[in-house]
């Protein structure tokens, strides 16, 4: 029996927070060049591409901050026994208007975990079987500051994984 599920680099964890990353960067850019290059055009579209430009770019920016202390808190692993295997449907504007995410769900030592995967490895994953989860823990900009201290510790979820295998449970 395979016990080796998933596996990646750091670098294409966070491959698609990059990705978002540099995309903001270049719409900002391109609203700001937009903007500041457009003498014909009137001063509101002028202003609004400004606007929306500056919004990217922070938006660029609060991402880069999330990635990085996420990645320098480092790698966590938790062995946990999966309870729940779920596909939520949700809206969204993808053509057909509605996307799907493959969810697992379980708790170990009085935390509760939500792990968002992919279909392929979310379709090789068992309910009621032990497995090991290497991922980086999310870390929020301001969620020290805003969860409430009696709650803290007590969920956590996470998409960015380097690893995924079958265990013997504890």
């Amino acid at each position: 029996m395979d016990t080796l599920i998933y596996t990646a680099s750091p670098l294409r964890a966070f491959s698609g927070l990059i990705f978002m990353t540099a995309f903001f960067f270049v719409l900002g850019l391109i609203g700001a060049w937009v903007s500041l290059s457009g003498r014909r055009d009137h001063i509101l579209k002028r202003l609004g591409a400004g606007c929306a430009g500056t919004i990217l770019l922070l938006s660029g920016v609060v991402l880069v901050i999330t990635t990085y202390r996420s990645y320098q808190t480092g790698q966590k692993t938790v062995f946990l026994r999966v309870e729940e295997k779920n596909q939520v449907v949700r809206n969204c504007d993808a053509p057909g208007g509605t996307c799907t995410d493959y969810v697992v769900e379980g708790n170990t030592e009085g935390v509760y975990y939500t792990f968002g995967l992919g279909k392929d490895v979310w379709d090789r994953i068992e309910v009621d079987v032990c497995y090991q989860f290497t991922y980086y823990p999310p870390k929020s900009l301001l969620g020290d500051y805003l969860q409430d201290p009696a709650y803290a510790g007590t969920y956590e979820s996470a998409g960015t994984f380097t690893r995924i295998e079958r265990a013997n449970c504890p």
